[in-house]
């Protein structure tokens, strides 16, 4: 009886997750970051060393690039945009563990 229990929770839980994607999904992991300010190709490497979150970029988008320090705890996303936010440049995920590091769209106002 135990068993059907077991099973019939794990049915209800994939259902439910199935319904409400975002309810079993954990919160956004935080890391702890010490980022010297600097050139933005150095302190995109230092936050690849120190959360193991793989960043990708061609070098020249980020030649004569600064950044001010980062110190304290972050999410990816917070401190990629805190990283990027003076640098008219932007990140997107790749995969779970990789991130590409581009260029902003301009927008282009079509008035006639």
């Amino acid at each position: 009886m135990g068993a059907t229990r077991s099973r019939a929770r794990l049915a209800l839980a994939l259902v439910c997750a199935g319904f409400f994607p975002g309810a079993m999904r954990s919160a956004e992991p935080a890391y702890t970051l010490h980022i010297a300010s600097g050139p933005l190709d150095s302190a995109l490497q230092e936050f690849a060393r120190q959360t193991g979150i793989q960043i990708i970029f061609l070098s020249y988008l980020t030649d004569g690039q600064r950044v001010p320090a980062l110190d304290g705890t972050y999410t990816v996303n917070v401190a990629m945009n805190a990283l990027l936010a003076d640098s008219m440049l932007t990140f997107r995920w790749v995969n779970a563990k990789t991130i590409e590091i581009r260029r902003l769209r301009q927008r282009t106002d079509r008035a006639n």
